[in-house]
């Protein structure tokens, strides 16, 4: 078999990009360099990233650590043994070292294992031309039936169409040589080239030549979340490639990524979706996965960054000047590599414009979790699953251990609401940081001591949402005739005979969405005259599943780690934690976190301070207002949820709404009435991926109820009938009615809303 020699000519364009970009970073990497050098990888790298790379490395500590096999590395197994992740406030240069030196040598075995297996999922693409077969580069499976590769490699579909990829061309030292398993690539089906980030992918044909599964070769999701690497002499990347064509090869460690965007600074953008790495890679190595030491997609291997000559142009190897046109591609000296982020990939994919059906085929593709079996031997589930990311608790330190507060320092104490609210105190407040040079004073025992286990049989007490609270029947609404998301969950563990959908809880309930994992809806009474209110402190903070439907049914905990979305509260903590007793304003409060009450919100939503001054802090002030305008009025029943929709974010396995509802409900001398509002995040999570961090906008919207039922599963009929949000009276084109109920008002203040 052939191996396509001749050489491209974009490989010159695309290397000198590299080393235009390679340049113009010169004084940021020697920086960061000189900051690895003195073991200060925080000065290389943010806070906000490292913490989020050392928590992804706990977390793998934890799945393959056993009560009897715990780390020897004090400053790691202290991390692993606390039930909260690290937060960028408490990072030390000596965290970040030891959780990378650590968790190497913990999971050093495991590691060649994991790598054998990922390794399965890349191939080499081979094209059909006259003559001869030609090896083009390297790929690898990125969900079922998906390829990834580089666009310099599959440059149209009419070439992609001529290609197919190759599995288990490999050296074998030991065991049965595999025979070659071919799979023709099917850009019929689907196929999608971005130039400027140089990527393509294509659909693969499911069964090869020789009747194999394709699937049995497993694939690496492309995962955006930071924490797959950090730039950092002791976090290394590894490479899974198939250099000029031949068998395939790994190139393991001691290769570090070098430089990266790593926040917002404008002498970042140059970078943009783009890194740069050490290792050894040669022609054909294009499409390779560049892959964390855990075994995660970093980026996409496109090009080798030349050396500059001291007299301008490329260096050679023997340190000439290399010519083009009259020296080989064999000669060049090339200094580095460079590879595109997942992120931006991940990026590029969803704002494509492609049609509704291939959409679903690409979104559901690329959230598809490893088939049955794709995982390690012995590997299990975290030892903390699902515990809730909040700050530590203070470390007991010794008094004379204890740091002085800095002159003017102030502390941001963050508090679960239902929109958290960042508060910043003064710097009297002790900070929650871990003392350098000593290992982190953390709790000693194993952290499921934390976790607190229920039967559905202890929630048989629940009495759930009161449709008489309000001194007249409103009931808990249900789900339309013809759902489009799947309907409501079925209760699988009743707690009571007669329980069908309705999980009930102290002082709300929920109607879990089936297609979506998460709630429908969730309804709760609020009683302002509640003799006793309790703070979050006292019974909740700790996020559980709820034991009556399956686990698998409800968005836990991991869908909230090292990315951007917050633990959003549908019926609000403040709301619920109110009783006649302390006991029952305690138990109301700890009820409120089942992650059957939580949704994914971007975290601006939660800290944003775009309202303050206009009297309005998102949805509390909205209930507050509303309450206050009667003297009598202090009861309130409020209904909350996500908004599903066609063009929801994907997000690993699951789908993030661009938006929630709120219809609160009351009775006054007028009668019952009721007002619905919307907000709105989708220009928040638009860009997510680390490399567009502007943070975007969100707006609240007040809604004539009915339509905010038309977009919903949930029927509204008894709530639209109590609105009181005046029907649009424009005497000119229909059409501004119509977008009057459609969209009604943006609300900027209490002042906006129309009761």
């Amino acid at each position: 078999m052939g191996k396509e020699d001749d050489f491209d000519p974009g490989a010159l364009d695309r290397a000198q990009q590299a080393l235009s970009r390679w340049l113009a970073r010169s004084k940021v990497r020697d920086g960061r360099s000189e900051a690895l050098r003195e073991g200060k990888p925080t000065l290389a790298d943010t806070p906000s990233r490292l913490a989020a790379r050392v928590n992804v490395l706990v977390d793998e500590v934890r799945r393959a650590a056993e009560p009897w096999h715990m780390p020897s590395n004090r400053v790691l197994r202290g991390l692993v043994e606390r039930p909260t992740p690290v937060v960028a406030e408490e990072l030390t240069d000596q965290i970040v070292n030891e959780a990378l030196i650590g968790t190497a040598d913990f999971l050093s075995v495991e590691f060649l294992e994991r790598g054998a297996l990922a390794a399965r999922s890349v191939g080499r693409i081979l094209i059909e031309t006259p003559g001869a077969r030609q090896a083009l580069g390297t790929g690898f499976m990125v969900g079922p039936g998906l390829l990834l590769t580089n666009q310099h490699v599959l440059t149209s579909d009419r070439r992609a169409a001529r290609c197919a990829l190759q599995m288990d061309y490999e050296l074998r030292l030991f065991g049965a040589p595999r025979a070659p398993q071919e799979f023709a690539l099917q850009p019929d089906r689907f196929f999608l080239a971005d130039e400027e980030l140089d990527f393509a992918l294509v659909a693969v044909a499911g069964t090869s030549t020789l009747g194999m599964s394709l699937d049995d070769y497993g694939w690496l999701p492309l995962n955006e979340a930071q924490g797959k690497i950090s730039i950092s002499d002791k976090d290394h990347v590894n490479i899974v490639q198939h250099p000029r064509g031949a068998e395939k090869q790994v190139v393991l460690r001691n290769n570090r990524v070098l430089d990266m965007r790593t926040g917002n600074d404008p002498k970042d953008e140059m970078m943009g979706s783009f890194l740069h790495y050490e290792a050894d890679t040669d022609k054909g190595s294009s499409g390779s996965p560049v892959l964390s030491d855990t075994w995660q997609v970093v980026a996409l291997h496109h090009s080798g960054v030349p050396r500059p000559h001291d007299k301008g142009g490329w260096q050679r190897k023997d340190g000439g000047q290399w010519r083009d046109g009259q020296d080989r591609e064999e000669d060049i000296d090339w200094v580095a590599n460079e590879a595109v982020r997942v992120s931006g990939i991940v990026g590029a994919i969803r704002l494509a414009a492609l049609e509704p059906a291939v959409r679903v085929f690409v979104d559901t593709a690329l959230a598809a979790r490893p088939p049955a079996g794709w995982s390690m031997p012995g590997r299990k589930e975290s030892v903390v699953p699902d515990m809730v990311a909040v700050a530590p608790p203070q470390p007991a330190m010794p008094a004379e251990a204890a740091p002085d507060p800095a002159e003017g320092r102030q502390q941001v104490i963050s508090l679960d609401i239902p929109l958290r609210l960042t508060l910043s105190l003064a710097a009297q407040v002790q900070g929650s940081h871990l003392l350098a040079g000593a290992a982190p004073s953390l709790p000693t025992r194993p952290a499921t001591a934390f976790l607190e286990r229920i039967t559905p049989e202890e929630m048989a007490d629940r009495p759930g949402y009161d449709p008489d609270f309000l001194g007249f029947n409103l009931p808990l609404p249900g789900t339309k005739a013809k759902p489009r998301f799947g309907g409501a969950l079925p209760i699988s563990h009743p707690s009571r005979p007669g329980d069908r959908q309705e999980l009930r809880y102290h002082g709300y309930s929920v109607l879990i969405c089936a297609g979506r994992r998460l709630a429908y809806l969730s309804a709760c009474n609020v009683d302002f005259l509640a003799r006793v209110e309790v703070s979050s402190n006292e019974g909740g903070g700790n996020w559980r599943f709820d034991p009556r439907i399956p686990r698998d049914a409800q968005l836990g905990n991991s869908y909230y780690l090292n990315n951007d979305y917050d633990r959003g509260h549908l019926s609000r903590r403040n709301d619920l934690a109110r009783g006649p007793t302390r006991d029952a304003a305690i138990a109301a409060n700890k009820d409120s976190y089942f992650w059957t009450n939580c949704a994914p919100q971007h975290y601006l939503l939660n800290q944003s301070t775009d309202f303050s001054g206009a009297d309005l802090q998102l949805w509390g002030d909205l209930e507050n207002h509303i309450s206050a305008q009667g003297a009598k009025l202090r009861r309130l029943s409020v209904f909350n949820g996500p908004v599903f929709g066609t063009a929801d974010k994907p997000l690993r396995d699951a789908l993030v709404p661009l938006a929630f509802y709120k219809i609160v409900a009351w009775s006054d001398a007028d009668g019952p009435g009721a007002v619905g509002f919307v907000l709105e995040q989708a220009d928040l999570i638009e860009t997510l991926p680390e490399e567009r961090l502007d943070p975007g906008i969100f707006s609240i919207r007040q809604r004539r109820i009915e339509a905010i039922g038309a977009e919903l599963d949930i029927d509204l009929c008894d709530l639209s009938a109590l609105d009181r949000m005046p029907k649009p009276r424009s005497r000119g084109k229909s059409a501004t009615k119509e977008a009057f109920a459609r969209d009604g008002i943006e609300i900027t203040s209490v002042a906006d809303i129309l009761l």
